[in-house]
This record gives structure tokens, sequence and C-alpha cells, in this order.
């Protein structure tokens, strides 16, 4: 129950910073913005969120499942597509909503993996507990070019953001307040 309000806070947190009209649905994705920012997300029946968050010319993947962590520290996860599957490392970093902070899994973006997900019906995150057992999530992508595809169009409208094709940028990138992610991420065939 805990989780599921700490998603719900997340969910109207983000959302209430946007504009009705900014706010549009993708199959199971939606795309909206806020302050040269841009998100496109989806969600696992109230579970768990994923999305990618588009602010000072950097784009970030995140997922948010309602574990605690410890902002700054890194947090392994492993990512399936039907491409493939890929360990992540992320960085736990807090995000303020209009109902407080909440924590969020930040990893980065790549051509590979942006390919990945844009070729895949669904996608699944096995998140690793400190009992030793995993807790999953998966993720429909019905709607993700489009929610990603208007997201990045808006932005270059409103020259919020400069030119952004799905590859990776040439640099690590940083999460907010955190320190560099690597950007060199491998899909394997499982």
């Amino acid at each position: 129950m805990r989780q599921l309000l700490l998603l719900l806070i997340l969910g109207f947190g983000i959302s209430a910073f946007t504009n009705a009209q900014d706010r549009v649905e993708h199959g199971d994705w939606a795309s909206q913005f806020r302050e040269g920012m841009g998100e496109a997300s989806t969600h696992d029946n109230g579970k768990a969120m994923f999305g990618m968050l588009c602010t000072n010319r950097v784009c970030r993947y995140y997922f948010a499942n309602g574990t605690p962590c410890e902002p700054g520290n890194n947090y392994p996860m492993m990512l399936t597509t039907q491409v493939g599957a890929v360990a992540l490392d992320s960085v736990c970093e807090p995000m303020e909503t209009a109902n407080g902070e909440v924590m969020l899994y930040w990893f980065s973006e790549s051509a590979q993996l942006n390919d990945a997900l844009s070729r895949s019906e669904s996608v699944g995150f096995a998140f690793p507990l400190t009992s030793g057992h995993f807790r999953t999530n998966v993720f429909s992508m019905a709607g993700y070019n489009d929610a990603i595809g208007r997201m990045v169009g808006v932005l270059l409208e409103r020259n919020d953001q400069p030119a952004q094709e799905a590859e990776a940028s040439p640099a690590p990138e940083q999460v907010p307040d955190g320190e560099p992610v690597p950007t060199d991420i491998e899909i394997k065939k499982i």
C-alpha cells in the first residue's frame, strides 16, 4: 500500500507541474512539459513508473518503484527488451514534486538502448532487494515512440533544447545533482 501511495504521489506530483493542454496520452505512454523540461512516461498499474526527462540539454531515463534509496548511491538493475537484456547502473536522486520529494533511479540513454526500447512491445525491470529477492515490473511500450517524438519535437519548437536524436551524447551525462553516469551500455541477447 505504501508503494502505491508513493507512486501516486509521484505521478500526481510530476503531473501537477504541467498544464492540462501540455499533457497528451500516446497509447500507454504520456508526454508533458514544464519550464523547459519535457517528460515522457508510463506506469505499471500504479506499482512503478518508467520514463524519460529532458532538461538542460540532457535526457535521462528514470525508474521509480517505491523502493527507498540513498541519494547519490548507485543501484544495479536489469532491463529486458525484445532485443536483449542489459545490466544498468542507476543513480538514486530525489525529485521534488508538488507532494514532496520522491526518490528516482536515473540511468543514461544511449543510441543502443533507445533503439532496443523503440523496437520492443514491452520491457521488464528486475530490481534486486536487500532480501536477496527481486522486484519485477513490466511496462508496455505502446506509444513510447510517439511520446518521445512529441516531447523532443515540442522542446525543439520551444527552443528549450538543442537537436536531440535517439543517440547517446558523446560525453558522460549528469543526473540531477549526481555523478557522471556511464553511457557505454551493451545489450546482450538472451
